[in-house]
């Protein structure tokens, strides 16, 4: 690892809109970009793309797809490769199957064979909440794919100290509320209560009604991603091996859980990388 920066780093905005701090960042219109569709692991995935230069991937979160970081678009496009696409699973995308393959490790599966079919030099990736801990798996187990990456509220070092994990039960205890309405078959419920989960306070009736829109498309996931397989553990001595540039970010106001969770983070960064 060359470089990690903590909660100060001012380009949070910049880099990664879905953090609380950057919700006034509204998705400019799509209408003229052209949403391509590329083969990957047996199914189809939609992606768009725009602009020159090294190649930035933009991996969205839960309930998410590649419109989530439309607000930033034109500033990237504008001196970078932009690439953002919608996972396995969520809009626009068909489903292949019941969902039964939803899972972070098949993700990272599909995103390193959609960046090799990109055709492209090692890429920037850009991750948060679901798809930061999925960046940081990535960059584990495919550092030869990368330029760096950015987590954004990753939850790949889970808190040690006692707030910290009280903090971390708050927010399962809140997902778990969502996980027993996908059970129960209201996917709209559960998606809904996923967003009050990772955002509170800002929570889902306060949103953009485009927003709450585009959140409410990709419902069906809640259920799949909730019960899917967890990865496995990451250890300091992990994160410390990583071989590309890490960037870590907290929102203006994320939960508790997750801001003690980069905290712990931070504390694996090798001795005498700058923290800022």
């Amino acid at each position: 690892m060359n470089i990690i920066l903590g909660p100060g780093f001012r380009l949070a905005c910049l880099a990664l809109p879905g953090l609380l701090g950057c919700q006034s960042l509204d998705p400019t219109p799509t209408e003229s970009l052209q949403v391509k569709q590329m083969q990957i692991n047996g199914v189809e995935i939609a992606y768009v793309e725009e602009g020159k230069g090294d190649t930035v991937v933009f991996v969205h979160g839960a309930e998410g797809d590649w419109r989530t970081y439309e607000g930033i678009r034109p500033w990237i496009s504008a001196q970078y490769h932009y690439v953002a696409y919608s996972r396995r699973y969520h809009y626009p995308n068909a489903w292949a199957d019941d969902g039964s393959r939803y899972s972070v490790d098949q993700h990272i599966e599909d995103l390193a064979e959609f960046i090799r079919g990109l055709k492209v030099d090692r890429v920037h990736l850009v991750g948060n909440s679901y798809a930061g801990r999925l960046a940081g798996l990535f960059a584990l187990k495919y550092p030869e794919l990368l330029r760096s990456v950015v987590l954004g509220d990753s939850s790949l070092i889970l808190p040690g100290t006692a707030e910290g994990k009280a903090a971390m039960d708050a927010i399962r205890q809140d997902m778990a509320k969502a996980g027993a309405a996908a059970k129960a078959g209201d996917a709209e419920r559960a998606a809904m209560l996923v967003w009050d989960a990772v955002n509170q306070p800002y929570t889902f009736d306060k949103a953009p009604p485009a927003q709450q829109k585009r959140w409410l498309e990709n419902a069906r996931t809640t259920g799949p991603m909730l019960s899917g397989p967890a990865p496995k553990p990451v250890t300091c001595g992990q994160v410390m091996a990583i071989k590309v540039r890490v960037a870590v970010i907290t929102g203006a106001v994320s939960r508790d859980g997750y801001r003690f969770g980069n905290e712990a983070l931070l504390q694996c960064r090798p001795a005498g990388t700058p923290y800022l």
